[in-house]
């Protein structure tokens, strides 16, 4: 949302979006995957992220993506039916296979969340698993590496006690 926010026309919509302090649900303005902009800007930025960070892995997110938008916009249901698609679910797998293959080619492996598994996995995709088990178990099965972050008990902005005597820090 920070990105559309500076720039509107990253979106399905183009309207300028404000983005509020703390947690936003549901996240409906993600990134148009019917305009080739789109990619082009996002490689852009990726090639920053590689300069700073020469790690193996990228994180790309992919997780909370309400698809709504792409639902209704001309752009995103011209990219489905070119590409031969067969919902928003296998739309998210083709945004996900094309950064993939981005940062494949400038050596580096793609990691992103579980709902990477919508619509089906990039080739080398590697799968941290934070709404359960189930989308880690079903990623290893497909031969693909996982990181389990189960939100139960793993997430470090949970309290340890009481909350009237700890510090919110996140």
């Amino acid at each position: 949302m920070s990105a559309i926010a500076s720039y509107p026309w990253l979106s399905c919509t183009g309207e300028p979006i404000a983005v509020p302090s703390g947690g936003v649900w549901p996240i409906t303005s993600i990134y148009c995957a019917g305009k080739e902009s789109t990619f082009e800007f996002l490689e852009d930025v990726l090639i920053e992220v590689m300069a700073l960070f020469p790690g193996k892995y990228i994180h790309v997110g992919g997780d909370e993506a309400t698809k709504t938008n792409w639902e209704t916009c001309p752009d995103c249901q011209r990219r489905i039916k070119e590409e031969g698609l067969a919902d928003e679910h296998e739309l998210q797998s083709y945004f996900m296979k094309r950064i993939e293959k981005f940062l494949k080619a400038n050596g580096r492996t793609l990691i992103g969340w579980d709902e990477i598994l919508e619509g089906g996995l990039p080739e080398d995709a590697a799968v941290m698993s934070w709404r359960g088990y189930e989308g880690g178990w079903e990623a290893s099965k497909q031969g693909h590496d996982v990181v389990m972050t189960p939100t139960s008990p793993m997430y470090f902005d949970y309290y340890q006690g009481s909350p009237d005597y700890e510090l919110d820090c996140f």
